[in-house]
């Protein structure tokens, strides 16, 4: 029974060993495959955002009456974009702040290798996820529909509402549950399992209405591209 428990699983010593492994993989990659999986990374992570603002745009009673309901679903639902983003090994700022956070105290990446890795990851997923909600959702037509116009704008003034000191500690709390998801999956091997041990920080933290960085990328676009009464300025804070 532990030999079997040994393959499929790892201590967390062990986990810890292989985030800074990941962060030294990460380090050497070229510039150009860099960016490259920055923008699957952030393809991928839009299907959460995606089914997120679905649940929102399709349930406008349940918005009214339930709401509770509608974060819970919301939160059941976002970690299949975190999921992709894993299994492929793409990149994603959030991630990465762990992995090179955690690598760097341990000197095995400069901070060169941070900011690189850092900056690259941050405004590639910025730029492609912007694509994605404009010319894959927008210009198709799929969230050009009148629920998903209502839904969009919604989520974009339920965030608007925060001051910016506000959303930063709301960051904060999101970034401690993504970084719990991803030391989570790598303790584990079976690919069930780490879906398992994605989704349930996930759901935390989305049900809990916590602001991560790259799902903002994707739902405050969504709204302003349909008329939302803000300036993109709201997607600085």
């Amino acid at each position: 029974m532990g030999a079997a428990d040994d393959t499929y699983y790892i201590t967390t010593h062990e986990a810890a060993l292989a985030v800074v492994a990941t962060a030294m993989k990460k380090s050497r990659l070229r510039l150009d495959i860099l960016i490259i999986n920055s923008i699957i990374g952030a393809f991928l992570f839009s299907a959460g955002g995606m089914l997120d603002l679905m649940v929102q745009a399709r349930n406008p009673g349940l918005v009214e009456n339930y709401l509770g309901i509608i974060s819970l679903l919301q939160g059941s639902v976002y970690s299949l974009g975190l999921f992709y983003v894993v299994i492929m090994g793409m990149e994603l700022f959030n991630s990465n702040v762990l992995f090179f956070s955690v690598a760097l105290m341990r000197g095995a990446v400069t901070f060169l290798d941070l900011i690189i890795n850092w900056f690259v990851s941050f405004f590639v997923n910025l730029g492609a996820t912007i694509f994605v909600v404009y010319v894959l959702n927008y210009c198709s037509g799929l969230t050009r529909d009148a629920y998903f116009v209502q839904g969009s704008i919604e989520i974009a003034a339920e965030k608007e509402k925060f001051t910016f000191v506000e959303t930063f500690i709301k960051g904060i709390n999101c970034n401690f549950f993504v970084s719990l998801a991803i030391y989570l999956q790598i303790m584990v091997k079976p690919i069930h399992v780490k879906l398992i041990m994605i989704y349930l920080p996930v759901f935390t933290f989305v049900s809990m209405g916590f602001s991560h960085v790259v799902a903002d990328m994707y739902l405050i676009p969504a709204g302003l591209f349909n008329g939302a009464p803000f300036s993109w300025e709201i997607e600085l804070t």
